[in-house]
């Protein structure tokens, strides 16, 4: 593939990317919004209400920001000579995607477990059973739990985030691979005849 088809193929990824990234936007705003204005006008009746409605469209949300991201990487950095501008723009491109990986991601799980599911520390998700712990009584709650994932998620990304860029780093240190020129019964190179 050659540079012009990557930057167009980058470039439709970045437009795609953003399109979808502001549809989704306006459609999180849309269904998390009141059912009736102040002046007590129906707001938005054709869009369906609720949390998970709201998740579905930030992860569409988050996934357009994601594939706008991989065309701007394809499209300008991916295969092409390093200078300043591109270290610059890739240097840009990976501390927007670890601020979406550490702190958008992480806040928007704690801000909904928060508030719409509301897992408070009075709210009890298991109980451990006494004869396990020494006949003392022990709970889990859903604070705990929510703080458990959140822990949980963040220490996988300091894992994954750096073994994914140390693979990226040795798949480029690789040789190409060269494909065999077929070769005919006597020797020489068969050729397609258009």
């Amino acid at each position: 593939m050659n540079e012009r088809k990557r930057l167009v193929i980058g470039n439709i990824a970045i437009i795609a990317g953003i399109v979808v990234t502001i549809v989704a936007s306006v459609a999180v705003h849309m269904a998390s919004a009141p059912d009736i204005d102040e002046f007590d006008r129906a707001l938005y009746s054709f869009m369906p209400r609720g949390w998970f409605v709201v998740v579905v469209f930030q992860t569409v949300a988050l996934g357009g920001t994601l594939l706008a991201m991989a065309g701007a990487t394809f499209g300008y950095i991916y295969l092409r000579k390093l200078t300043w501008a591109r270290a610059v723009f890739g240097a840009l491109l990976l501390a927007g995607l670890m601020l979406v990986i550490f702190a958008i991601i992480p806040n928007e799980f704690l801000t909904l477990a928060q508030s719409k599911l509301d897992w408070t520390p009075q709210k009890i998700f298991v109980t451990i059973p006494p004869f396990l712990v020494l006949n003392n009584e022990l709970t889990i709650s859903y604070a705990a739990l929510k703080d458990m994932i959140a822990a949980g998620y963040a220490t996988t990304m300091l894992f994954v985030v750096p073994i994914f860029m140390y693979q990226m780093q040795e798949r480029a240190k690789r040789p190409p691979v060269v494909k065999p020129t077929p070769v005919s019964d006597y020797g020489r190179p068969l050729r397609a005849d258009s």
